[in-house]
């Protein structure tokens, strides 16, 4: 009996007990109408009478499954984060009305709440979408769960083939739990690359995730390493042009002086005098020369970027080097950057190759030029003596020429800078030649 009665749903217990309510006062009637000797038309309205009250028992049940089914409907919507539906609230006062008010003042709470929710969710994914610095997201198994747009940049890849991936796949080290910030080095395409490491620890369903902020500083340290060496050349230049402006006008003017007066009396002091004053003259444009090709750091115009194809402007450069065995694998691919700029680098990075293989003039330059997701790299690798001291490449005033300025690397790589990308200088791994790497931002498909 008890199983049947917790089978029974609400609303057909109530049914029933209302039916009961009425009927019962009726069987009791039928039982003395049955009895008794009454007239046709009085049993007729007491049976009319049971009729009506079985009517109303089915009246209360639909009123009753009607306002629950309601408030259902609107708990469901709730559920499935639908806030738009509200409960009917009965004109008089009770306990559903009260029930329906606070049903319908708790749906438009949590209205509120999403809309601010969702308005807070979109303003964090345009930021996680516009800033700068590089953001991973990893799981409790360091494995890849975000990646903004900064950091598919920065590694080259996208998301969506990175996704579920381990972070060791992008080159970096693991980090330590909880927060840790350091400065770091790893290799990224083929190249170290220096970044400034943030991690820190957040919480989804309980269980603890990982958070990297990743900041490309390398070239803001070469940057600030630039004004260093800026700072210094303004000074270096100040200094010695001081001294060589005198030296200059002196020498000029002894010289006029020489030419003008009658020295038969010393012939030979005459003779040491004037070559003193070559020697001074010459040192003094000597040392002007070196100041205005060291100046050329600190002036460096603006990019013009014009679009273009790399294949016609490499066939260009290489005819100036005549004799020189010079093999180009390019296809038709096209860069948005400063033409004379890079064309002035490449020279330069040629010239480079060319005199490194004098003790190999049977060896040959090549130049490589593919593009790799944003990326355009342009290699010029040659087979000559390599490079004995990697650390001082981009030094400037070092040099192992004997008439060099120690320039020239220094000023192609801010060139190459200078229009958003990067240049890489490092020996073979065969152990022959040097291998130069151009970087250059990819034109947007």
């Amino acid at each position: 009996m008890k199983l049947i009665t917790k089978r029974i749903s609400f609303e057909n217990k109530l049914f029933i007990l209302t039916l009961l309510t009425g009927l019962l006062p009726c069987s009791i009637l039928f039982g003395i109408l049955y009895s008794s000797d009454l007239a046709i038309y009085a049993k007729i309205s007491l049976v009319s009478f049971s009729l009506v009250l079985v009517y109303l028992a089915f009246l209360v049940r639909k009123i009753v499954v009607y306002q629950l089914g309601t408030l259902t409907n609107v708990l469901e919507a709730l559920t499935c984060e639908d806030y738009s539906m509200r409960a009917r609230v009965p004109a008089c006062n009770g306990v559903l009305s009260e029930f329906s008010h606070l049903l319908n003042n708790l749906a438009e709470t949590l209205a509120q709440q999403s809309l601010i929710t969702k308005e807070k969710h979109i303003l964090l994914h345009k930021v996680i979408t516009q800033i700068d610095v590089a953001i991973i997201a990893t799981d409790n198994r360091n494995n890849i769960t975000l990646m903004n747009p900064a950091a598919e940049k920065l590694f080259s890849c996208h998301f969506n083939k990175m996704q579920g991936w381990p972070l060791k796949a992008l080159g970096l080290p693991l980090p330590p739990p909880g927060q840790y910030r350091q400065v770091v080095e790893f290799d990224l395409r083929e190249h170290k690359k220096k970044v400034y490491l943030h991690c820190d620890e957040y919480f989804e369903n309980g269980v603890k995730q990982q958070l990297l902020f990743i900041t490309d500083i390398q070239n803001l340290l070469r940057e600030e390493e630039r004004q260093a060496w800026q700072k210094l050349l303004r000074v270096l230049s100040h200094e010695i042009n001081n001294s060589l402006a005198p030296i200059a006008s002196i020498s000029d003017t002894l010289s006029r002086i020489m030419v003008n007066k009658h020295h038969a009396q010393w012939p030979e002091l005459e003779s040491d005098f004037k070559e003193g004053l070559a020697v001074i003259k010459d040192r003094a444009d000597s040392l002007n020369n070196f100041i205005q090709s060291y100046q050329q750091l600190t002036k460096l115009p603006p990019p013009d970027k014009t679009l273009f194809d790399l294949v016609p402007l490499i066939a260009s450069i290489t005819s100036l080097f005549e004799g020189v065995d010079i093999r180009v694998k390019a296809q038709a691919l096209e860069v948005y950057t400063d033409e004379i700029q890079l064309k002035q680098v490449l020279v330069n990075l040629i010239k480079n190759a060319h005199e490194s293989m004098k003790d190999n003039p049977q060896g040959s330059i090549i130049i490589c030029c593919q593009q790799q997701d944003n990326l355009v790299e342009i290699q010029v690798i040659d087979e000559g003596s390599g490079i004995s001291n990697m650390d001082n490449v981009f030094v400037p005033f070092y040099t192992t020429k004997e008439k060099g300025t120690g320039i020239g690397l220094v000023l192609s790589r801010q060139l190459i800078m200078n229009n958003g990308g990067d240049l890489d200088i490092r020996n073979n791994a065969n152990g022959i030649g040097v291998q130069a790497s151009i970087f250059l931002p990819a034109m947007d498909s």
